[in-house]
């Protein structure tokens, strides 16, 4: 048996995400409500100097009341690609810009959830002459751009510094497709 959708309508809207809530039938015949996040997709961006290390940003996060390690990101821009508005959170979070771009793939976030798909890009060749001049919007508290090497990358893993599950996720997908 399928999921079968009987009525749809929108219960919450903003500017960033929407939440929708389904009637359905279930696999087991049952009826019930399904609730599901909608919102454009994310880009992270891997972005790696020629010596190897990647830049990160330390980033306060309200949800979880805490600084965190990420990669640079944002959300798709409505009528851009994602790779355009990948390119624009990389310059706005770090004041880094890319030469050369590859997109490593995607995945979705919370399936079971939202919609939400994450884009993975690499960036490279690049121009680090406006590092650290970010032009974050007023909402965001980016504290710091960090540059680590890929071993230093592997130890905060392993010792669990890394929080950021599409962080995580991210470079998950970055070392197994170019493995040195």
């Amino acid at each position: 048996m399928k999921w079968k959708k009987l009525s749809s309508k929108i219960v919450y809207k903003n500017q960033r995400l929407q939440l929708r809530e389904d009637t359905v039938i279930r696999p087991d015949g049952k009826r019930g409500k399904y609730s599901i996040v909608e919102r454009p997709p994310v880009n992270f961006v891997i972005a790696l100097d020629q010596k190897g290390s990647i830049f990160f940003i330390k980033e306060y996060r309200y949800p979880i009341k805490k600084t965190i390690l990420q990669l640079p990101a944002g959300t798709t821009d409505k009528n851009i690609s994602c790779l355009v508005s990948a390119k624009k959170e990389l310059f706005e979070e770090t004041g880094l810009k890319a030469k050369s771009w590859e997109k490593l793939g995607k995945f979705y976030i919370g399936p079971g959830h939202e919609n939400i798909y994450a884009n993975i890009f690499l960036a490279t060749k690049l121009n680090v002459s406006q590092l650290n001049k970010s032009t974050q919007p007023k909402d965001e508290l980016i504290l710091k751009v960090i540059k680590l090497p890929i071993a230093k990358i592997r130890q905060l893993i392993s010792s669990g510094k890394i929080e950021c599950g599409i962080t995580l996720a991210a470079l998950n997908l970055y070392f197994s497709k170019k493995k040195k």
